[in-house]
């Protein structure tokens, strides 16, 4: 099982290429503000949508209600570094923020 922690930003709208199992997966982020709450798409690296509007949730599988074989086959999730459950805030989302999003390959168990 690998553990990986992926890098994100601050800035309220952006998209980066991440690497899940091998494979390129174009990440977009956008924050809401009057939901004080980040919300991503997924798309294949050549920018064909997979899934859009998903929420950034404490502890669960942020992919897991979504079936297409063409998504990481692991476990993308949000944790949280203290006991606030409460969705990560502009400023709160990162490696070294209050919520880290944290993918665990399609060997690992979570």
């Amino acid at each position: 099982m690998s553990m990986f922690l992926i890098p994100t930003s601050t800035d309220p709208f952006y998209s980066q290429i991440t690497d899940f199992d091998g494979i390129d997966y174009l990440l977009e982020f956008r924050y809401n503000q009057r939901e004080n709450a980040w919300y991503f798409s997924i798309s294949l690296a050549d920018e064909t949508l997979l899934f859009s509007g998903i929420k950034v949730e404490i502890g669960a599988n942020l992919l897991e209600r979504f079936s297409d074989v063409r998504l990481p086959q692991g476990t993308l999730f949000a944790l949280e570094s203290g006991n606030d459950t409460s969705t990560a805030g502009l400023l709160e989302l990162g490696i070294d923020s209050r919520v880290t999003l944290v993918y665990v390959d399609a060997g690992g168990v979570v």
